[in-house]
């Protein structure tokens, strides 16, 4: 059985972009999707109070297959051009090992 997949990711958005990707995460196709998708125990996005153009989620899913699967559909809804075309610089992902 597979461990507990958990991973931070950081994006830094193009000025003034990240309120339009907290925009796509409160839309009906964004963390409802998400957080309903098979595997996924948590998906919290997070912007910064002094930088809101620098949005981090934590997430966690069931296993590392159950991310990549998500990530993949992600990428074939096209939701992954969209964060793209918004970003400053590439996104940093850290998978993560949650000790309590």
């Amino acid at each position: 059985m597979e461990s507990i997949f958990s991973m931070m990711a950081v994006f830094k958005m193009q000025d003034g972009m990240g309120r339009a990707l907290v925009e796509f995460f409160q839309s009906s196709d964004g963390l409802a999707v998400t957080r309903a998708y098979k595997g996924c125990l948590q998906f919290d996005v997070l912007t910064e109070s002094a930088d809101p153009d620098t949005v981090r989620i934590y997430e966690k899913w069931e296993s590392k297959e159950a991310w990549d699967n998500y990530i993949q559909f992600r990428e074939q809804s096209g939701a992954m051009d969209f964060l793209k075309s918004m970003l400053a610089d590439a996104p940093v992902f850290t998978p993560c090992v949650v000790i309590g």
